[in-house]
């Protein structure tokens, strides 16, 4: 939970920095990390009690609707925050060079400049005068500003948000894909091993995405995606135990052979 609200104190502050004339859709954008991390955090709810041998003989009638119902608007809501991680990484592409005298021009303007963690810091006269000599780089569509090395660094972090971002929607469709096929009794013991070989490779990535953010970004970054990680893969072990288990209450055999 204190994710959440540093994540969401990182997008308000981005917000303040939006540049006058922003659109609904900028502001989207701002705070994709907040609304990609409560869609999580709905999701992981959904899919532990689909998951659930117990729960799975009460999901009938009203309750499964309402859980597919609940699950297709948070598939919505994380491609429309993958979304947004693609187009900040566009954005990433269409800063402009400037001339490093000229930034102290935009200090105490609510200017802010980008740090090599990609955290906005609040651009001002006390700390504008680092900016001199060095090549620099401006925001069309907001209000910053970034050195070319911190620019490369924002680019790349941000080339790896998107494929964290898409990495985890391949496991959430295959997440589904499991479920319903135990759920219709067609989850062969092949078909199995071919979504978990599917898994694996898109763990393999999201354990690179983790590696990266604890090498070149903030804690805070590094600590939620080791945490997401380990808490889908214990989802997938509870799975796969249910699924392998004909004899456990709730699973009817679901692995064929």
């Amino acid at each position: 939970m204190f994710n959440l609200f540093y994540y969401l104190y990182e997008d308000v502050t981005a917000y303040l920095y939006l540049a006058p004339g922003s659109t609904f859709f900028d502001t989207l954008e701002a705070f994709a990390v907040t609304i990609d991390y409560v869609a999580w955090m709905v999701l992981i709810i959904l899919f532990e009690i689909e998951t659930s041998a117990h729960a799975r003989n009460q999901l009938t009638g009203t309750r499964k609707w309402v859980i597919a119902g609940l699950t297709a608007a948070c598939y919505a809501v994380l491609v429309y925050a993958a979304y947004g991680y693609a187009a900040g990484l566009a954005d990433t592409y269409h800063f402009e060079p400037i001339e490093s005298e000229s930034v102290c021009d935009l200090a105490d303007r609510q200017f802010a400049y980008m740090n090599v963690e990609a955290r906005p810091i609040e651009l001002t006269e006390e700390n504008c005068g680092a900016f001199s000599g060095k090549r620099v780089f401006k925001s069309p569509t907001d209000n910053l500003v970034a050195t070319h090395f911190n620019l490369k660094a924002l680019r790349n972090l941000g080339w790896v948000d998107v494929f964290n971002a898409g990495a985890w929607l391949l496991v959430v469709l295959l997440f589904q894909i499991e479920v319903s096929l135990g759920q219709m009794k067609k989850l062969t013991r092949h078909r199995l091993i071919l979504i978990m070989a599917c898994k694996g490779t898109a763990y393999l990535a999201l354990l690179g995405c983790a590696i990266y953010w604890t090498v070149y970004s903030a804690f805070i970054d590094s600590w939620d995606a080791w945490v997401w990680l380990l808490a889908f893969i214990l989802i997938d072990l509870n799975m796969l135990g249910i699924d392998e288990s004909p004899n456990l209450p709730g699973s009817g055999g679901a692995v064929a052979v």
